[in-house]
């Protein structure tokens, strides 16, 4: 890489809120000084290559997804913090953040849970909560969408699925983005005690209902889970099934509600789009699904280290070295997505974007996640007619993380369609 094009993607920084709100110029430069790059500040390698990316992620005896989180934040954890989780439930490296032969020990199992028959059956209840919301606030001609829409939706969902009573889903929400407060390394010292209190009690609610469904199973997915038996027939010990149950209650309702919120910012500001969304075959509105997730990227990537001595793109990497997969720069890569900026309800490889991960760390709720949206998506334009910003964009906040892309609010104004 140039003198030129160091100096120009050193004036970038993922904890900058300004890049966090519009990253793309960050990303375009990442892909014009070849998608690898370290950080000066964190030391921390990005790659944005799509093509890179899929290669890390198929390559699990080089590159391990167990990656010490908490240093990469300036100045470490609290020791509060730590002192706070050593009282919680032991974390166990699980799903995202395990290797082979754990990880490969765990997923077939979740992926039994998590089966196309189960969530296929979930349609019904589906459909009735997105009508059930959307009945909440037609009539008022206008509504918070985040609010209103897009976060009670996977949350009820999830919530049924966790035992949750549905007067209770703000306090998953509460838990969730205190789990990724933590995750998006930005917090404060402070906010940090505060989120770290907040999973705490959500692991202790998820442990208790847990041997709860082990003594009275019923039909959902943390009983399932409980009461599933690895091949040697024995139980996922407690922290197991909690790691695994925290993982599906952030990704559970935070890649739905910031994709169903992204998709509707889009169409409000894009009349046609809109129309043609409206007006879209079932194999179009699935694309204007994929097209958001790929554009808009609600994780925007995720860690690996480097096992051994690598080299990524032509560039050098050391063993020990952290790794960043920029899912948001890499669904932006021109070489497989021409015009990539651009929402293409005729894109033929839409479906393979990187919002979901890949290799073995796939996302295990995107068939959930992908059903939610559809039936949302179509439900609301069927539904609500003439969307429009009830603001300037200019204000519009995003959710302060370098991981996940989101927006705190949406206010939009529409008109009841008969």
């Amino acid at each position: 890489m140039d003198g030129n094009a160091n100096q120009n993607l050193a004036q970038f920084s993922l904890r900058d809120p300004s890049v966090i709100a519009e990253p793309w110029a960050f990303y375009k430069a990442l892909h014009a000084a070849g998608s690898v790059w370290q950080d000066p500040g964190t030391g921390v390698w990005l790659v944005a290559g799509w093509r890179l990316i899929q290669e890390i992620l198929r390559d699990n005896e080089r590159f391990s997804a167990v990656v010490d989180r908490p240093t990469l934040r300036p100045g470490g954890v609290p020791e509060a913090v730590r002192e706070i989780q050593s009282t919680s439930v032991p974390s166990t490296p699980t799903l995202v953040g395990a290797d082979p032969p754990v990880h490969d020990r765990l997923r077939p199992l979740v992926n039994n849970v998590f089966s196309a028959e189960r969530v296929e059956s979930l349609a019904p209840f589906i459909g009735g909560v997105i009508d059930g919301l959307i009945d909440k606030f037609i009539a008022d001609g206008r509504c918070e969408f985040v609010k209103a829409f897009s976060a009670p939706l996977p949350l009820i969902v999830i919530a049924d699925q966790l035992g949750v009573d549905r007067d209770q889903i703000w306090k998953v929400k509460e838990w969730s983005d205190a789990i990724i407060e933590i995750l998006g390394l930005m917090g404060t010292d402070e906010s940090l005690v505060s989120c770290a209190l907040k999973q705490k009690e959500a692991s202790d609610f998820l442990l208790g209902q847990v041997r709860l469904r082990r003594r009275e199973p019923v039909d959902s997915i943390l009983s399932a889970l409980a009461n599933t038996r690895d091949q040697s027939g024995a139980h996922l010990t407690d922290s197991e099934v909690v790691s695994i149950l925290t993982q599906l209650m952030v990704a559970g309702n935070e890649t739905t509600t910031n994709t169903l919120s992204a998709g509707i910012l889009y169409l409000a500001r894009d009349p046609a789009l809109q129309d043609r969304v409206r007006a879209a075959s079932p194999r179009e509105m699935r694309i204007f699904v994929e097209e958001i997730l790929r554009a808009e990227s609600p994780v925007q990537g995720h860690y690996r280290r480097a096992k051994v001595d690598v080299v990524v793109g032509g560039v050098a990497i050391p063993a020990g070295s952290v790794i960043h997969l920029r899912y948001g720069a890499a669904n932006r890569d021109e070489t497989v997505f021409p015009g990539a900026d651009r929402i293409d309800l005729a894109r033929t490889n839409a479906p393979q974007h990187l919002a979901f991960g890949g290799g073995i760390h796939f996302c295990v709720g995107a068939m959930l996640a992908r059903k939610e949206l559809t039936m949302a998506f179509r439900a609301l334009l069927d539904r609500l007619g003439n969307l429009v910003l009830d603001v300037d964009e200019a204000a519009l906040e995003r959710v302060p993380s370098s991981q996940h892309r989101g927006l705190v609010a949406l206010p939009i104004r529409f008109t009841a369609r008969s």
